[in-house]
């Protein structure tokens, strides 16, 4: 009668025994993996859907209105697998903001998604970007400051998945085909201008500090030629423009390297240092000069101020610079019978300048011949007038055909030269000096002095003076007009 209990017992142990517990683990496990799958599946799913709706458009909208501090127009997203395209982007700025406007046409976007809460992008690419820096600004719009930081959600999404939303763009490079910079005086007239280059930019959204490399193009600034673009390196933050490096090229073969700064909310307020290489001289002096000077000009040039007050100032060097048909010069090799004074090559030819306006100012300026000629003074020219202040230096016999000169004009002994000095006026096409005359009087004078002494009382009596005495100043002025006459003698004719 007890056997039938024991089995029961059996039974159950027997049932018991059959309940595996990894098997259990296993089935939770593939349970929860499931789920979490298909929550991932839903979320991903959600994302996707806000990324691709116009809550994600009105995120990107408000978050570049505020980096940019600008109104900005953006239309529907369209999107082509993971890559964004838009037609046009244009970004107007408000009060405060670097830029006055911001135009990007067929911009196209890599996207890998969110992650860390940031929208990622490793690459977009511009067609064209226009960017204009002026006093112009749009009115700001009166909204929540707390509604703008907050990304939008669509209503239907789950509070716990909204904090996967992203809430910052990071991109990691744009590169555009062709950009363009203008920056306007408060005048509205261009200080500055960048046209047609090529932009590889690297922005950082967190510090609003953009690293630029660009190449080709043209660049151009007040009363300046176009401008080649080699290539630069530039950094640009809020509306300060750091250039790190630049490579220029400028009429034929001309090259210019450069750094410096751009401070466009001062209305182009500009601070650049140039170093100039191989500029053909005429492409600098005015069409007169172009016949008398030839050479290659070099050396540091700055520019600083803003569009309508630039001043340039720096040192200019000539290479293989000659002077030929210069009046003075002309008249010396007259005057000495040294023909190498019609075309001179210079050993040594450099000026430290300055030009603000129309007046240029040369300062230190140096001009030298090996074994015949030296110059030094200053020179300012303003527009077409000339007012020069020289010192013009000779070896010591070269003005020995001239009488009196080395005697009464060129009596100062310095550097292997006998030095005098000489004024310029007039302008530049039609320059004077007074040397010319001082040594014709001088020549006059020692002419007179030299004539047998009968000879001389009589020439005394002709020009009003009293014999035996000293002839005075307008004497000799006289005697310079009356050796006018003796000109073709003295130029060996």
């Amino acid at each position: 009668m007890a056997k039938p209990p024991r089995r029961r017992g059996r039974e159950q142990a027997a049932s018991k025994r059959s309940i595996n517990p990894l098997k259990v683990v296993l089935i939770t496990g593939i349970v929860l993996i499931v789920l979490m799958v298909g929550a991932l599946l839903v979320a991903k799913s959600s994302i996707d859907a806000w990324l691709k709706g116009d809550a994600f458009r009105d995120f990107l909208v408000k978050r570049a209105s505020i980096v940019l501090k600008s109104q900005i127009e953006m239309p529907e997203l369209k999107w082509q697998g993971s890559e964004i395209y838009a037609d046009s982007i244009i970004a107007r700025g408000y009060e405060g903001a670097a830029i006055s406007k911001l135009s990007l046409d067929g911009v196209r976007a890599k996207s890998d998604g969110v992650a860390n809460r940031a929208f990622r992008v490793p690459d977009v690419r511009v067609n064209r970007l226009d960017m204009l820096f002026s006093e112009e600004r749009v009115e700001r719009p009166q909204v929540d400051s707390e509604a703008i930081s907050e990304p939008p959600a669509a209503p239907s999404m789950p509070d716990w998945l909204k904090k996967y939303l992203p809430e910052r763009v990071e991109i990691d490079v744009i590169e555009i085909a062709s950009a363009s910079v203008k920056v306007e005086d408060s005048a509205g007239q261009t200080a500055f201008a960048l046209n047609g280059v090529r932009t590889t930019v690297l922005p950082d959204f967190r510090t609003n500090l953009w690293e630029m490399n660009g190449q080709g193009g043209k660049m151009s600034l007040p009363s300046q030629p176009n401008i080649e673009v080699k290539d630069f390196a530039l950094r640009w933050k809020g509306s300060d423009l750091y250039i790190d490096q630049s490579a220029f090229g400028i009429y034929d073969g001309a090259y210019v390297n450069g750094s410096g700064e751009i401070h466009f909310g001062e209305g182009g307020l500009m601070d650049l240092d140039f170093e100039l290489s191989s500029l053909d001289i005429d492409h600098i002096v005015s069409e007169e000069w172009q016949e008398r000077l030839t050479g290659t000009v070099f050396g540091p040039v700055s520019m600083t101020g803003s569009a309508g007050n630039l001043v340039y100032e720096g040192t200019l060097n000539v290479a293989d610079c000659e002077v030929k048909s210069l009046p003075i010069l002309e008249r010396i090799a007259d005057y000495t019978k040294a023909e190498q004074f019609r075309r001179l090559p210079l050993s040594e030819a450099h000026t430290d300048f300055k030009k603000t306006g129309s007046l240029l100012e040369l300062r230190n300026l140096v001009v030298q011949s090996d074994g015949l000629l030296r110059i030094e003074g200053s020179i300012d020219i303003d527009g077409e007038l000339l007012v020069g202040d020289l010192q013009i230096g000779v070896t010591p016999g070269t003005m020995r055909w001239i009488p009196g000169a080395e005697r009464k004009v060129f009596v100062k002994d310095r550097d292997g030269f006998l030095w005098a000095p000489m004024q310029l006026t007039g302008t530049l096409s039609e320059p004077k000096e007074d040397l010319s005359g001082r040594l014709i009087a001088a020549a006059g004078a020692a002419i007179m002095e030299d004539l047998p002494s009968g000879l001389l009382n009589e020439a005394q009596k002709i020009l009003g003076g009293e014999e035996g005495a000293p002839l005075s100043p307008d004497a000799i002025d006289q005697g310079r007009k009356m050796l006018d006459l003796l000109t073709p003698f003295l130029k060996g004719q």
